[in-house]
């Protein structure tokens, strides 16, 4: 069964908190940023686990980092804009229910067309380049890739505001722990 790991339940947390305190654009505190040991000490998490999730999020585009004795993050979307695909792609790497969609990924990538979903489309009409030669006739590659559709559709969908039962109100004065 899928499972959603630990760290990436942390870091919807940690993305969560930074947005409650208001540091990301139109947000109350636009202008501020939250630092990886106040998150860390406010929750009771682990620093290097809480800088090291940071650190992957501002590496990844997500977060912005402030470095120096005032320094910290901050979203550089608000959290009506941050997917829990965008999240879970930091955390876990891309999303691939099935082999053969991680092999169609990887084909489409090399071929070297500008557009990768272009790509994709050329990949998709022809059966044996799914990875499986299989794909045309076999009984659970084609609703195996339709489910893969549905759920990172989902995953797009489900945004952080939702996720952490975000107010459009003011942010929390604490940072609370789960």
């Amino acid at each position: 069964m899928l499972r959603i790991s630990k760290k990436a339940d942390y870091a919807v947390f940690l993305l969560g908190a930074i947005a409650r305190e208001g540091a990301y654009p139109g947000g109350p505190a636009a202008d501020s940023v939250v630092s990886a040991h106040e998150i860390a000490r406010r929750a009771g998490l682990n620093k290097s686990v809480v800088a090291n999730l940071l650190k992957d999020f501002a590496k990844h585009g997500v977060l912005d980092s402030v470095r120096g004795l005032k320094g910290g993050y901050r979203l550089i979307k608000p959290p009506q804009q941050v997917s829990l695909h965008d999240i879970l792609e930091v955390v876990e790497g891309k999303f691939t229910l099935v082999e053969c969609i991680a092999h169609q990924e990887s084909a489409a990538r090399d071929d070297g067309s500008p557009s990768g979903l272009l790509a994709l489309a050329r990949t998709a009409a022809t059966d044996t380049e799914h990875g499986c030669s299989l794909y045309s006739f076999c009984p659970s590659k084609r609703p195996m890739h339709v489910v893969h559709d549905r759920m990172t559709r989902l995953f797009r969908e489900i945004r952080l505001d939702e996720l952490c039962s975000l107010d459009a109100a003011a942010p929390s004065a604490k940072i609370t722990t789960r």
